[in-house]
Parts: C-alpha cells; structure tokens; sequence
C-alpha cells in the first residue's frame, strides 16, 4: 500500500465560532481548537476554529463581525460569569441564521443571575433543543470538549444532509 499523501487543506474549510468568556473557559477552548482543527477526513483538514477574541487591539469588535460572516457553525459555552460580548456574538450568529449549539456549563460556585436569565428567555425559548447541559470542572475540560465535538460533527452532518436536500429540490430528476 502506498504512504499517505500529506494532510492539506480543503479550499473553504468549515468554521467553527467558539464563544465564551475567554478566561473562565481558556482550557476548554484551547482543547476543541486542537481537537477539532486536527481531525481529518481523507487526509484534509476540513475544519477550522475561530477563537476572535485572541485578537487584540481596538479592532475586536470588527474581526469578531467579520470571523462571524464567515462561520459555518456557532458554539456559544456559558457558565458562571456574564459576559455581554458572547451574548452578543450569539445574537448575531442567529441573525446570520448559523447553526447555534449552545452550552450551559454547570459549574460549582455562584452564577451571575443575568446569565441564568439569557439563557432560560432568550436561548431556552429559541434554541432548547440545541442547548446541552454538561456538568464542568475546570480540570475535566478535555472529556468536556470531547462532548462539545460530537455535537459539532453532528451539526456538520446536519449542513451536509440539507445541502442534499436543497439541491434535489433544486434540481429534480
């Protein structure tokens, strides 16, 4: 059998946009990134993670518009601590219409009331059905990214089917 070509990448790569407060989840993060990005399929990287927020300067607030436009998947992860600009990468992901899998990350500790309050009216009342609840320590971040990439797959699979879907409507035999 002939070695393996390189692993290269595909032309347009699916995004994956994880949202979170940076500093409560940073093992997290950094452990779907290198998850996620070094999966394969046929020997091509097919994903990519876009953590915006490790972007500095006053720019921010624009690359996380732009990383945003061009996302294929949101991944919003909540827990104790409010912050206002993952709730507002959030809306704009639903207002693009992105896939949104949220996480409500149960953690030990006091959670700021505004956080229980987005998530039980605005995101339980829209996307209940895509929000997951996962008990989190800190230091079990790597099982919890384990968690968080099989919903990503399954997301994937989902866009693939309703790409077929769409082009045999579109193109009926």
């Amino acid at each position: 059998m002939p070695n393996p070509p390189p692993r290269t990448p595909v032309d347009k790569p699916i995004v994956v946009f994880v949202s979170s407060r940076q500093r409560e989840f940073q093992d997290l993060r950094n452990y779907l990134k290198v998850m996620i990005e070094s999966d394969d399929f046929l020997r091509r990287v097919m994903m990519k993670v876009e953590l915006a927020e490790r972007r500095g300067g006053e720019r921010v607030r624009g690359d996380i518009s732009q990383a945003l436009k061009d996302t294929s998947i949101y991944v919003g992860i909540f827990g104790n601590i409010y912050s206002p600009k993952t709730i507002a990468e959030y809306h704009e992901a639903r207002r693009r219409g992105l896939p949104v899998l949220v996480f409500n990350m149960i953690r030990t500790g006091t959670r700021d009331p505004r956080v229980r309050t987005f998530l039980e009216r605005e995101v339980k009342e829209k996307d209940d059905y895509k929000m997951t609840y996962i008990p989190f320590q800190p230091s079990k971040s790597e099982a919890a990214s384990w968690t968080i990439s099989q919903r990503v797959a399954n997301a994937v699979a989902n866009l693939i089917h309703e790409n077929v879907e769409i082009r045999r409507k579109v193109h009926p035999q």
